[in-house]
């Protein structure tokens, strides 16, 4: 039995305050497809076999979550709003837990002792990895082993005895299908990502999907930054911190992450840029230790003329 992420008032209205993922319709539209991509990987060929409420209710489960990587939306709302039953939500939430889609954690209720409705985070997402640092969410891996182990609701008595090699054989095959579906060529890659950035990068990187979290990666270092321009000008940028990172890459200077050190590399340029950007915007600001120079030269000659005077 896992432990539940709980979070209080404050950290939930930071994160229904934060900058969204998505700038209009059609960037939101592309981080759905993203999300739901992957959610038809995971229901394979049952999922177009699936009553249409239910598939318009995980639709829209990814299309709330488009925009900052999470939803919050009731069983109940979801249940009405589509014509399927409440347990039919909580069926497709389970679902995408099991296959390690959905993180599931829960708001501290403000009326009473417990938890109020769940707040789910897409794990296929780019600002997951920004939320799971946030909210130290650091036993994801180990919550959806032990959740994936269990089957509440039934008894052992009910379940069938299994024929280990025929079951296993089985799902090594699924398991290869669900990756052939996920393995998406660059064609794929979803339009809110630059052609130049990904001329630059599909020498290395040949699936939509992980271009598409190297540029999630740019975008989130951007958005701390209150830059001038919008993240498509600066593409340049993100493309010299992906050949820095494929350097130090290739000399073994990356002990742990590579998209972690992209990221890094990227809040460091993006920093320089901002001193650029800042000192254009105020003339005044000017370098203090020139101007001392100025001073100090100013003073000699001053000293010069003045003896030059008394003589």
């Amino acid at each position: 039995m896992t432990v539940s992420t709980i979070i209080s008032f404050t950290e939930f209205k930071a994160m229904s305050s934060y900058t969204p993922y998505t700038k209009n319709h059609q960037e939101q539209q592309s981080a759905k497809l993203l999300l739901l991509n992957s959610v038809q990987a995971a229901y394979g060929e049952r999922f177009y076999r699936l009553k249409e409420g239910t598939r318009k209710a995980i639709d829209m489960m990814c299309w709330f979550a488009a925009e900052k990587g999470f939803f919050f939306a009731s069983d109940n709302y979801l249940a009405e709003r589509y014509a399927v039953s409440d347990k039919t939500i909580r069926n497709i939430a389970k679902k995408l837990r099991d296959h390690g889609l959905i993180y599931t954690i829960y708001r501290r209720s403000n009326t009473q002792n417990g938890l109020s409705a769940p707040i789910h985070l897409f794990t296929k997402h780019p600002y997951f990895c920004y939320w799971k640092e946030t909210l130290n969410i650091e036993s994801f891996q180990a919550d959806f082993q032990a959740e994936n182990n269990e089957i509440p609701g039934e008894s052992k008595k009910e379940q069938p005895k299994k024929d280990s090699t025929k079951y296993l054989s089985f799902n090594k095959n699924l398991l290869k299908i669900l990756r052939k579906k996920n393995r998406l060529g660059i064609t794929f890659t979803p339009n809110n990502v630059p052609q130049l950035f990904i001329k630059e990068v599909k020498s290395f990187f040949d699936e939509a999907k992980d271009i598409y979290i190297l540029w999630g990666k740019a975008l989130l270092a951007y958005k701390n930054f209150n830059l001038a321009n919008p993240i498509e000008d600066y593409t340049s940028i993100a493309i010299n911190a992906f050949k820095q990172t494929i350097f130090a890459h290739k000399h073994g200077k990356i002990k742990k992450d590579f998209k972690g050190y992209f990221y890094g590399t990227l809040k460091n340029m993006f920093t320089y840029q901002k001193r650029e950007e800042t000192f254009k915007d105020h003339p005044f600001i000017f370098n203090w230790l020139e101007e001392q120079d100025n001073i100090d030269l100013g003073n000699k000659n001053f000293e010069k003329w003045d003896k030059e005077i008394s003589c």
